[in-house]
């Protein structure tokens, strides 16, 4: 009787631990941004030491538009158990083990993409069980516009165009620098990538006012955010109908100052040349006046090598 009694009161004690085992979660709700990492936590009542032999653990995830949830994380009975693990969370989702010994379960992603976005279900099962639910937004922001100036000549028009990768979906603004809309035609289209993010380009085609700058704003409504990019023509080599005009100084400024070269160059080698030849000169009119007196007397020889030499000028001797 004694040790039935026994066997009773430990039942109850037991049902009363697992009625009295919940877990919680700091945080309902996750947003974050795409490419980034991600932790979620959620916690369970743990003695002076865990036992991780009696430790479970089983993260699942429903996405927004998804029936069936997928396995994101198991730890069965203190071990690692990826058999069924879903293979969009292969290399990317793990749990921090460290954290166990705190009561803690934190889960973490790595390079969130849009599809890890939705519904998290957090199971705990350690001498009792519960589990809670947390929810993980993904965003992707428009920070980086890529812009592009291109001229119409034959119209005299200039064309601007804007682009930008992002989720959801975001509409694009033009304005001028007096916050006024653009009178021009305006071209915008998007496409979807393999991630599922926006691409979206803008073009704004008009005939500029050089004085005046101009800007596009992606604004997403579902984020209450607004990225902008200014264009600052007045800053453009670009001049629509012309040519640019540095295209055409430069260039010329090298052409003139390469034959300012060529030319003084020319200069200064033709009259080195003149000069040596006129020393060279000077150097063989004597001896060509001797060769050419050879066939003369010894006595007429020495008369004329005797005015030679008297001369102060040899261009008065030679011919």
């Amino acid at each position: 009787m004694f040790r039935i009694l026994s066997i009773l009161i430990l039942e109850v004690q037991l049902y009363l631990i697992r009625a009295f085992f919940t877990v919680e979660v700091p945080r309902l709700q996750y947003i974050t941004e795409y490419g980034s990492n991600v932790t979620m936590e959620c916690r369970f009542p743990v003695d002076s030491q865990l036992n991780l032999k009696d430790l479970s653990v089983s993260w699942e995830q429903k996405g927004l538009k998804e029936q069936k949830s997928k396995e994101v994380y198991t730890l069965q009975k203190g071990e690692e158990d990826l058999k069924s693990q879903h293979r969009d969370y292969r290399g990317r989702a793990t749990l921090l083990r460290d954290k166990l010994n705190l009561g803690c379960s934190v889960l973490q992603i790595t390079s969130v993409k849009l599809m890890d976005a939705g519904s998290y279900r957090c199971l705990i099962d350690y001498r009792g069980a519960d589990y809670k639910y947390i929810t993980l937004e993904v965003k992707a922001s428009y920070t980086r516009i890529n812009v592009q100036i291109m001229s119409e000549p034959a119209e005299e028009e200039l064309v601007l165009t804007c682009q930008s990768e992002g989720y959801p979906l975001a509409e694009v603004f033009w304005q001028n620098e007096k916050n006024l809309k653009v009178n021009g035609s305006v071209n915008t289209t998007y496409t979807l990538t393999t991630d599922g993010l926006y691409n979206v380009t803008s073009m704004l085609t008009f005939k500029p006012n050089a004085s005046e700058n101009y800007s596009c704003t992606f604004w997403s409504k579902e984020l209450n955010e607004k990225t902008s990019y200014i264009f600052t023509l007045a800053r453009q080599t670009a001049v629509v109908g012309k040519k640019s005009l540095n295209l055409f100084v430069i260039p010329t400024c090298v052409i003139v100052v390469v034959l300012i070269s060529a030319l003084t160059i020319f200069l200064k080698r033709k009259s080195f040349t003149k000069l040596h030849a006129k020393k060279d000169k000077k150097r063989k009119c004597p001896q060509l006046q001797k060769e050419d007196n050879r066939h003369l007397n010894p006595e007429t020889q020495d008369l004329i090598m005797t005015n030679v030499t008297d001369s102060r000028d040899c261009t008065d001797v030679c011919p």
